[in-house]
């Protein structure tokens, strides 16, 4: 990994220390306890997560890093719409951890990492 690229993980890593509890990464934490978050941290880590899902799928395959910016963001960061659309699925699967619900989101939208 080059420097510029080793910069930007550690960023993303730092980011998401500062912005999501230390919970998300805790053994059982599902959709049902992600949903009690306010809506502002709700919304923050899920933009996290697919600021970091697009930056890995922009060095594998980078039509799909387009597609997911196109589907979720907009001028301003993570668009209503985008949030809603994960939101949505956390809710229907919540007995699952968030962060593979959106994984099965952004395929679902965009194609697969593979």
């Amino acid at each position: 990994m080059n420097s510029i690229g080793r910069v930007l993980a550690a960023t993303a890593m730092v980011a998401t220390l500062a912005i999501c509890p230390q919970v998300s990464w805790a053994e059982g934490f599902t959709g049902q306890e992600f949903l009690e978050w306010s809506d502002s941290n709700q919304r923050n880590y899920i933009e996290t997560q697919i600021v970091m899902a697009s930056s890995i799928a922009a060095r594998i395959k980078p039509q799909l890093s387009q597609c997911i910016t196109d589907e979720f963001f907009g001028s301003k960061g993570l668009s209503q719409d985008g949030f809603s659309k994960v939101l949505t699925r956390v809710e229907e699967f919540s007995e699952y951890h968030p962060s593979s619900v959106l994984v099965i989101v952004l395929e679902n939208t965009c194609g697969a990492f593979k």
